[in-house]
């Protein structure tokens, strides 16, 4: 009784962030709505950049409860002197494989330690432009939402990144070629995939989903004189290998990774100068392809290890812990003014009219714009 009392007390762990990261959205709101209002008949790069400072001060937050407050190490290999350079930040696009909804949190993670949090764009499937509040706001900050499979419109998507290119928005455009998550229990969906590569004529891929290349065909071309790179990423978690079987499984939701269940994060960086990407679409998808073959050599290696705890990518891995300094400020200034907006009660009121007006203002914005 007592062991079960204190699983279910661990699996609660993640309830305090989460209502703290949700909890903070109207706050945001209450503020992100006068600036909008206010910079409308300024330059674009007057509301530019006070979103992006915005953004980043909000993302820094999250990451607080996602690696201070978990105590997670991230250990990152390859072009790691790159990625820390204290040289200029530059444009680029951002190409991860996808295994978990925590993969979205590490690509930010990853921008903070280049110094390119502000600077995050995403490219996302549609749906998710109705998530209550943040699809909404994520409409505002750039986000391209892509349809999957045949209803892709390659137009559109195009004229949003040359709008954006046109007036020279900072960019970490991240990109998630895949399309959709690698779930070793979804028999249908890696069955589907290594059907789309035998069609394509590529090699069956075990340990991540064959690129759909489309969206970020379209992402690369546009951005060829934009972005300066190509930052290849390959993420894996520990604690993903079943020692009874030896498979691998399944990969940490959210509410896992904020109560700890993966206290270990690796990522491999390959940093792809964005002279060296193909600009003829069919050598551009051999040439992402085979960035996918080479992750799933990464990932390969990685689960080859009996012990998961001495699981690693090739090559010396460094832990690069996020400072304090870097997300603590950002939690007291976020987590003040949802601590003020719950304790007066005409604070409440306009906590959750503003929530409200959002969500119904929103919803109804992205539906005529789809």
């Amino acid at each position: 009784m007592l062991l079960s009392v204190a699983v279910f007390l661990q699996q609660l762990h993640w309830l305090a962030p989460a209502a703290v990261m949700f909890g903070t959205a109207p706050c945001f709101l209450m503020v992100w709505w006068p600036t909008r209002l206010l910079t409308a008949v300024l330059p674009k790069r007057v509301y530019r950049r006070a979103d992006d400072f915005m953004f980043s001060t909000y993302i820094r937050m999250m990451l607080f409860f996602f690696e201070n407050c978990t105590g997670i190490e991230v250990v990152l290999y390859g072009d790691v002197d790159a990625l820390l350079s204290t040289d200029k930040v530059e444009n680029a696009v951002y190409i991860s494989n996808h295994q978990s909804t925590v993969d979205w949190i590490l690509g930010c993670s990853v921008a903070l330690r280049r110094g390119a949090l502000s600077r995050c764009r995403y490219v996302v499937k549609d749906g998710l432009k109705y998530f209550p509040l943040y699809g909404f706001y994520l409409s505002q900050h750039e986000t391209l939402f892509i349809k999957r499979a045949g209803k892709f419109q390659a137009e559109k998507a195009e004229r949003q990144l040359r709008n954006m290119v046109k007036y020279n928005f900072p960019m970490w455009m991240v990109v998630f070629p895949e399309g959709t998550r690698y779930n070793p229990e979804l028999k249908e969906v890696i069955h589907k995939s290594h059907l789309y590569s035998r069609q394509h004529g590529s090699p069956e891929l075990q340990h991540v989903l064959c690129p759909r290349t489309k969206a970020t065909q379209v992402c690369l071309r546009e951005l060829s004189s934009h972005a300066s790179c190509v930052y290849d990423v390959t993420i894996a978690y520990n604690n993903t290998r079943c020692p009874r079987t030896g498979h691998r499984t399944t990969s940490p939701s959210m509410p896992d990774f904020l109560s700890g269940y993966s206290q270990r994060v690796h990522i491999h960086i390959s940093r792809v100068p964005m002279g060296d990407v193909p600009t003829d679409d069919r050598e551009m998808e051999h040439w992402l392809n085979a960035r996918f073959q080479f992750k799933e050599k990464l990932l390969e290696n990685f689960y080859s290890c009996e012990d998961q705890a001495q699981a690693a990518f090739p090559g010396e891995g460094r832990v690069v812990p996020l400072s304090l300094r870097s997300t603590f400020p950002s939690l007291l200034l976020w987590g003040g003014a949802f601590a003020v907006c719950m304790a007066f009660r005409e604070t409440r009121s306009v906590y959750w009219k503003t929530g409200l007006v959002s969500l119904v203002v929103g919803l109804g914005w992205v539906s005529v714009k789809s």
